[in-house]
């Protein structure tokens, strides 16, 4: 593709990295892995690019050069089904907290999270992960101190994986630019501290400001956030796969021709036998005001005899519409989705929900993956984060963390509470648990308003136990009798009897 078809799917201020050749403050060893990270950036920022404008349907058309004009195909209308394989899967991939076994809020998360919206930026980073195959999540300091956690794209960010360890080894961040995309602030994490370095009149140096900030256990503390990683990639791999980019390549082209198609259902064509020359050689507005005019007239040749007028049939656009139909059958095929969700396969009978539920199965079991997968980079993130924040936690403790995703599969409620009840009435115990309200359909915070309330009302009821007794000549618990003559009176036993 020529540099000038391509400008179409890329911005203009696309990311530029020139590697720093040196940097004062840093030790050589930070040296070889910041030029191995600057390396693996400039290999791999071309294709990120792409994959960021398949997604936001900016993707170049690949064009045989055959039979479309150049009108049609410098203004089609790409189809988002890259999108739709990116946000179906991320929908269903729903964080909602973390659990861990005797603990209703574990290491005071809740707040944390809240602090730094950790909930929505999550989010976002699975959503860049789906499309660039991972992003990365990382634990620093914030400017009062506290620990914080940042997300960074694959488009921004490169990072070198540690194979003996299977963890990051050192990451970089782009933090800052100029307003030609020129990167003038990167964020390494490094084995042994986190450090920023600024670019000043074409000199990178650490700003006098910033001082490097220690790891935790002299460990990188990034994290990838990968989809479905394997030893062979173990940063993930897209979800806009390269067989998905070719199918939605031929998807629009087809469109083109359907488009080119419409113009001739549109206007079919005349041929005229016999005519004038002053018809003959009218111009395309003259030509077309005739055509479209309310009251036509042809006049004779020169012989004087009368015109014939052929009409000539255009083609069905089935064929198009057909081929459009393979194309969404073969996407859907790809990324696991059900071809309906891509609006050219339509079924003329309704669907049950168990058929809509069965069409949906193969992309459930893809999220549980996802989930899985992502759960393991998260709960590396946050006990980083809780460890720098109290270094005296309790490992064993910590390693009782679990994440919390809600059920991918969204039974209807009506399923929920049947097998919920059929649980709770053979397992003792179950019908009051977290678990068994998660399998009754309610969400995380839905469970702690319910167990908050509940705690409040079992409080109310004491009390007013307690009151009630004391009414009825009991004793009052909450205030102990004074005792008399020096006698402390026994509790609970009430005014002596003689007998």
């Amino acid at each position: 593709m020529s540099p000038k078809g391509w400008e179409r799917g890329v911005s203009a201020n696309r990311l530029k990295l020139v590697a720093p050749s040196h940097v004062e403050g840093l030790f050589d060893e930070e040296l070889g892995l910041l030029a191995e990270l600057c390396d693996t950036w400039v290999r791999y920022s071309e294709r990120n690019a792409t994959l960021t404008a398949y997604y936001e349907a900016k993707e170049p058309l690949k064009d045989f050069g055959l039979t479309m004009p150049k009108s049609i195909t410098e203004n089609y209308t790409p189809l988002g089904w890259a999108r739709k394989a990116v946000d179906m899967l991320m929908e269903l991939c729903v964080f909602e907290g973390f659990v861990a076994p005797g603990m209703d809020d574990p290491f005071g998360l809740q707040d944390f999270m809240a602090s730094i919206g950790f909930t929505s930026v999550l989010q976002q980073a699975i959503q860049t992960a789906l499309i660039h195959g991972c992003s990365f999540l990382t634990v620093g300091r914030a400017a009062d101190g506290r620990p914080t956690i940042r997300t960074h794209t694959a488009e921004a960010s490169a990072a070198i994986w540690d194979y003996p360890n299977r963890r990051i080894k050192a990451c970089m961040s782009i933090c800052d630019q100029d307003k030609h995309g020129n990167a003038t602030g990167l964020m390494l994490y490094m084995p042994e501290r986190n450090i920023l370095i600024e670019k000043h009149d074409g000199e990178w140096a650490i700003p006098a400001d910033a001082t490097p900030e220690p790891t935790v256990d002299g460990r990188c503390m990034a994290f990838r956030l990968a989809y479905k990683p394997t030893q062979i990639k173990p940063l993930g791999r897209s979800r806009i796969s390269r067989d998905a980019m070719r199918i939605i390549d031929g998807a629009n082209r087809t469109i083109c021709r359907a488009e080119g198609n419409a113009e001739f259902y549109s206007f079919p064509k005349i041929l005229l036998l016999g005519t004038s020359d002053d018809i003959a050689s009218m111009s395309s507005d003259k030509a077309l005001g005739l055509y479209m005019g309310r009251w036509n007239a042809i006049s004779k040749d020169i012989d004087g005899d009368s015109p014939s007028v052929v009409q000539l049939s255009a083609s069905t656009m089935d064929p198009h519409l057909t081929m459009l139909k393979s194309w969404a059958a073969m996407f859907a095929a790809a990324v696991n989705i059900p071809a309906s969700s891509l609006g050219v396969v339509s079924d003329s009978n309704p669907t049950s929900a168990e058929a809509t539920e069965a069409q949906r199965e193969d992309l459930i079991i893809e999220a549980q993956h996802a989930d899985r997968d992502f759960g393991d980079s998260i709960l590396e993130t946050i006990r980083m984060a809780v460890r720098m924040r109290d270094p005296s936690v309790d490992e064993a403790e910590l390693l009782k963390l679990q994440v919390d995703w809600m059920n991918p599969s969204m039974p209807a409620t009506s399923m929920s509470a049947d097998a919920y009840s059929k649980l709770a009435a053979s397992i003792t115990g179950f019908g009051d648990s977290d678990v068994g309200l998660t399998r009754a359909g309610l969400s995380r915070s839905e469970i702690i308003r319910l167990k908050a309330d509940q705690r409040r009302a079992n409080a109310s009821k004491i009390l007013d136990n307690i009151r009630g007794s004391d009414m009825a000549g009991g004793v009052n618990v909450l205030r102990q009798p004074e005792s008399v003559g020096g006698e402390t009176p026994t509790v609970g036993t009430g005014p002596e009897r003689s007998v």
